[in-house]
């Protein structure tokens, strides 16, 4: 027993080998030693974490903490289009302070100064050359000059409430307008070195217009950093400018309604580096990433937090109730102005609810922390979940593997969602994904090899015996059998066993030989009954081909029925298997018609009659596909041609791997006049939702194979299609598309 065990490890030793090297591969992919790959997995990682918030978003109680104020198309229609003149501001500010808000956030931009009209007036006058005329205006223009200084009137308004201004960080270095507040301070004397730390850094701004920064006195940047895939799931709250550090709209707000001043920066070592991992303002932690960023609380799509249409505001229409003790942010949801952008929830979600999600979550301590996998505990979890795969993957069988791997997969996603919903902590689980897919990868590559080199001493073990006809037309008619081979147009004929690996493992050795006999013996008499040769035995495959040694012209008619012979003999096939105690089999054919050499090739140790060729490879390869297409039988457009009296069904047009030539394949339904009506019927259905299919006219096909799926759910060619219109609806295909499918794999 201890012999066997140590016997069963040694055998295992590549696969192991090659375990362990897949783990450093997931290290090294951990510290970006390769970009592309760390992208697709944080792509990964951003697609779970969209679909884990789908299912949880909406289920807290949103507090009424914060507000919005829109400049929506409603507020533009009543009081004129954007930008506004600087007095509705004030109008503005006065019915909020009124109203009890404590702070107000400015999520638009004011860089520019608005126009005096009674000083551009008077610049125009002086202009003009007519002394009587600027003797009589010139006075009262210079009077009301101060008394429509908007302006001056809004930032005696801003010094007046508790208001933050918000600015732009960009990455163009020519465009540095307006002004910037004051760097972040920090509190116990922090010192703060931000080209140590992984902070993001900007190189150009859009700044505030000082005469209103001096008057507020506050402001935070109003940035969008959007993720890989366009996307924006996370939050900025820290940036860096010339080397200074700078809190976002959003952080700015908070400290406004903490009343704090300054901010603690917390960090903690990791693998030798100082990294960034939460904020602490007036006593609340805030959990980030080592870039200053959160994932943005979102409590809902579009329009769930408290929104006011900023002309009600205006003239009073909303009640005090409504807005007192609140944070309003102002800002716009129109298209025209911008501010909307693609999140997990929407396509076109405003950048102020962005902000007022963050500041709710902030505020209510609902941000979800992130786990960072470059902690001591995610270089655990990952070394001890490589470990456990390397060691337990080679020892499950080709069944066993693939219900395993489904099963981890399953609990790794769970897991995540169950953190994310109950204890608030994202856990990406992609580097778990990547390491468990490479190594399931792995063993199927092995195991796949394995069953390849079993095939081949199959192969060599039956080559030996020579076929039959292929004996006695040589005996008969030695003048008409061509050994050094000749290309004429002939029919060659491949069929296997379906899952013949699964078969043979829960097989000993003699019932293996009995089921192989048992299957190959009924199905050699059909062939041998139709005229055809017997090629060779390879495993579970048999290959046959007509119209040599002698040639046959009906060597298509005689393929086909046999082939259709063959799938009407299964299930007695079938029958007398059971009867021995053995499985059933499943069986899948592929033919082909056209062109081929035939001839006795080989070497000089070991010869055989044999075709090859292009039309040899397509019918291989169609044998294969019937898997893919879950039929018995699938028939090149060359073998159908040959055949009338049978009703075909057009199953696709498709690029086998290893040709560039694209071919229609068919599944033979039967003799015209043997095939029930309903049948008939069923195709003609069919053939019209495919004529719609390659007529791109997808919502026709759509409705046809939804019809059809719904008539025969059995039938797997209706859900492949239906599954092939749905991503063409969502991706539509080249200009080019002519309806080919490229098969990349047998």
């Amino acid at each position: 027993m201890e012999f066997c065990l140590i016997g069963q490890f040694k055998k295992k030793l590549l696969q192991f080998g090659i375990g362990f090297l897949l783990l450093a591969f997931i290290f090294a992919l951990q510290k970006n030693a390769f970009p592309y790959l760390d992208q697709f997995i944080t792509r990964s990682n951003s697609f779970i974490y969209d679909q884990i918030l789908h299912l949880t978003v909406g289920n807290k109680s949103l507090p009424p903490r914060v507000v919005i104020i829109d400049i929506d198309d409603y507020s533009t229609q009543a009081e004129g289009r954007w930008p506004w003149p600087r007095d509705k501001f004030v109008t503005l500010l006065s019915n909020l302070k009124k109203a009890g808000v404590v702070v107000i956030a400015f999520d638009i931009v004011l860089s520019e100064a608005e126009i005096n009209y009674a000083q551009g007036l008077e610049k125009k006058l002086q202009s003009i050359n007519n002394q009587t005329l600027s003797q009589e205006l010139m006075p009262l223009l210079l009077k009301a000059a101060p008394l429509i200084d908007n302006d001056q009137a809004f930032a005696k308004t801003l010094s007046e409430n508790e208001v933050v201004l918000g600015f732009l960080f960009h990455d163009n270095p020519d465009i540095k307008k307006g002004a910037l507040p004051s760097p972040l301070l920090f509190n116990n004397s922090q010192s703060v070195n931000t080209l140590t730390l992984n902070f993001l850094h900007f190189t150009g701004y859009n700044g505030i217009l000082n005469l209103f920064l001096k008057a507020a006195g506050h402001a935070g940047f109003v940035s969008n950093v959007p993720d890989l895939d366009g996307s924006v799931r996370h939050g900025l709250l820290l940036a860096v400018y010339n080397n200074q550090l700078y809190s976002s709209l959003a952080l700015s707000s908070v400290m406004r309604y903490l009343l704090a001043d300054n901010v603690e920066l917390m960090t903690r070592r990791i693998q030798g580096k100082e990294e960034l991992y939460g904020i602490n303002v007036g006593g609340l932690f805030i959990p980030t990433n080592s870039k200053g960023q959160l994932l943005i609380p979102f409590w809902g799509g579009p329009a769930t937090i408290p929104t006011y249409s900023a002309t009600d505001i205006l003239h009073n229409k909303v009640s005090s109730q409504e807005l007192s003790g609140s944070i309003a942010l102002l800002g716009s949801t129109m298209v025209l102005l911008g501010d909307l952008h693609q999140a997990p929830l929407s396509q076109s979600f405003p950048g102020v609810e962005m902000n007022a999600n963050i500041i709710t979550g902030i505020l209510e301590k609902q941000i979800t922390s992130q786990f960072d996998w470059h902690t001591n505990t995610g270089i655990i979890l990952i070394l001890l979940s490589g470990i456990v795969f390397t060691l337990l993957f080679p020892y499950l069988g080709p069944v066993l593997l693939p219900i395993l791997f489904l099963f981890f997969i399953t609990i790794i996603l769970i897991a995540s969602y169950l953190f994310f919903h109950f204890k608030n902590i994202f856990v990406a689980p992609g580097l778990l994904l990547a390491l468990i897919s490479l190594q399931a990868l792995a063993n199927f590559t092995y195991s796949f090899i394995q069953e390849r080199r079993q095939k081949n001493r199959i192969k060599q073990l039956f080559s030996q015996y020579i076929p039959p006809s292929y004996m006695k037309e040589i005996t008969d008619h030695p003048e008409q059998v061509n050994l050094g081979g000749e290309s004429r147009e002939m029919t060659v004929f491949f069929a296997d066993i379906r899952g013949f690996t699964t078969l043979s493992e829960s097989l000993e050795a003699t019932e293996l030989k009995r089921l192989l006999n048992s299957f190959f013996t009924p199905l050699t008499n059909i062939i041998f009954d139709h005229q055809g040769t017997i090629d060779k035995y390879v495993g579970d495959m048999v290959m046959a081909f007509w119209g040599a040694p002698l040639v046959d012209e009906k060597h298509c008619h005689n393929a086909l029925a046999a082939a259709l012979a063959i799938r009407g003999k299964l299930p007695e096939i079938n029958q007398q298997l059971n009867q021995l105690n053995l499985p059933s089999v499943k069986i899948g054919m592929g033919l082909s018609t056209g062109i081929m050499n035939v001839g006795d090739m080989g070497s000089k140790f070991r010869l055989s009659y044999t075709v090859i060729g292009e039309t040899v490879n397509l019918a291989s390869r169609l044998q294969d596909l019937t898997k893919y297409y879950r039929v018995d039988i699938l028939v090149s457009e060359a073998s159908r041609h040959h055949q009338d009296d049978i009703l075909w069904m057009p199953v696709d047009k498709v690029i086998v791997k290893g040709s560039h030539k694209a071919v229609t394949i068919y599944e033979p339904q039967g003799y015209y006049a043997e095939v029930p009506q309903e049948k008939k019927d069923e195709i003609r259905d069919y053939e019209a939702g495919l004529q719609a299919y390659y007529k791109q006219n997808w919502q026709a096909a759509k409705t046809q194979f939804e019809t059809l799926h719904s008539s025969y759910p059995g039938r797997y060619l209706y859900s492949l299609y239906l599954a092939r219109i749905n991503a063409f609806i969502s991706h539509p295909p080249s200009s080019d598309w002519d309806g080919t499918f490229r098969h990349v794999s047998k």
